[in-house]
């Protein structure tokens, strides 16, 4: 079988497998927050090798267009390249400028990624982008 083929074939399994971050919101108004621009971010080969896991929390402050403007770490995953994964994808992220409240413009809201691999197929593909839900 041909590397692209193998490539193609376990792509699909990597969405499901490989590297996913599911996203859950704490603060009050986060669960119905409309994202205007969620990109996912890209992880590195050795992440994907390594199958490290952990989640993040971040504390995200808005700017009055929607756009993120601080992103600080409120709870570690104990691996510093993931939490600065986390940092760098979420200040590419917007709110819905409707969306955006008073609170999210001084205090902010609290937003928890979990990263989670399963190694025996990570070795397998390609670097990818993340996968991401919203809970």
């Amino acid at each position: 079988m041909s590397q692209h083929v193998q490539y193609t074939k376990w792509s699909r399994h990597a969405v499901c497998l490989v590297v996913a971050a599911v996203t859950s919101l704490f603060a009050a108004g986060s669960a119905q927050a409309q994202w205007a621009a969620k990109p996912p971010p890209s992880l590195p080969r050795p992440i994907l090798d390594q199958a490290i896991s952990g989640s993040v929390v971040l504390g995200l402050v808005f700017e009055s267009n929607g756009q993120v403007r601080d992103v600080r770490i409120v709870r570690s995953s104990g691996t510093e390249s993931l939490d600065e994964i986390a940092r760098k994808g979420a200040l590419r992220w917007r709110l819905d400028p409707a969306a955006v409240q008073p609170s999210d413009l001084t205090t902010g809201r609290q937003h928890m990624i979990k990263f989670y691999q399963d190694a025996r197929v990570a070795r397998r593909v390609e670097p990818i982008t993340a996968f991401w839900r919203e809970r």
